[in-house]
């Protein structure tokens, strides 16, 4: 499988530059292209500062920081429709800059099938609590409803609807040529939307593995989505144990040693 990378980020330069000096480690001869959504007047910094390791840089321009931090598959349709559609590839992985992966692509994604759509927390939106701000409160309540209704009107969409958290996606390619074909609503946000044009397109929808189960403290003591930095020594001791997890999120400090 030919497999790029997307590296998304808005800030902490020093931390960036060490994060993707680990994925090429990591990844000999895998592409990385950045996904800028930070202020587009700090853009030209990052551009140089970052340039040793990436093939393009795209900075998403005119739109607010929050709508560029909720809407990842918003910002990867304008990278798709202005750089990534010309290049060759089968998957598409986004890696943020917080993200830890201690191992190759191949090895964290081999349970992904070829044209398969990877989600990390994927998970059946009746099995989350109602207390996901994203669906079940507003207005993101609404919202949802009136998404739920375009996919339906417009597309005869019928199917369980998922949820899913957004760190370590992988996206393959004959989906975002679909995907940026089309009008995609900016309604709830890009976690709740790409496991449903994942099944509008008719795509099958698979685990990353980083987070298979909600809201258990034995995983999100190594994986969460609520800020609670991972201290680093709770990471070096997993990654010693035998059959440890390779991925933590997040993290958001230059690795200061080699831990791996």
């Amino acid at each position: 499988m030919n497999r790029i990378i997307l590296f998304r980020y808005h800030k902490k330069p020093f931390v960036c530059r060490d994060r993707l000096r680990q994925l090429k480690n990591f990844n000999p001869g895998i592409k990385i292209f950045g996904l800028y959504g930070g202020e587009e007047s700090e853009f030209p910094k990052y551009k140089k500062y970052l340039s040793p390791y990436l093939e393009h840089n795209y900075c998403i321009r005119n739109k607010p920081i929050f709508w560029k931090w909720k809407n990842s598959d918003l910002g990867i349709k304008l990278w798709y429709k202005n750089v990534g559609k010309n290049l060759e590839f089968d998957m598409l992985h986004v890696v943020e800059w917080d993200l830890l992966l201690f191992g190759s692509l191949n090895d964290l994604y081999k349970k992904i099938p070829n044209s398969c759509i990877g989600l990390t927390a994927l998970n059946p939106l009746k099995n989350v609590k109602p207390t996901w701000t994203w669906v079940f409160k507003e207005p993101y309540k609404t919202q949802w409803e009136k998404l739920l209704k375009y996919a339906k009107d417009r597309f005869g969409y019928n199917k369980q609807p998922y949820a899913s958290l957004g760190p370590g996606s992988c996206l393959p390619k004959n989906f975002l040529d679909k995907f940026s074909s089309i009008h995609v609503p900016d309604l709830s946000n890009d976690e709740i939307r790409l496991p449903l044009f994942g099944q509008i397109f008719g795509f099958r929808l698979f685990e990353t593995g980083f987070y298979p189960k909600w809201s258990d403290p034995n995983i999100m003591k190594f994986f969460n989505c609520h800020g609670d930095e991972i201290p680093l020594n709770r990471i070096k001791k997993e990654l010693k144990r035998k059959g440890g997890r390779k991925s933590f999120h997040p993290y958001r400090k230059r690795l200061k040693e080699v831990v791996f």
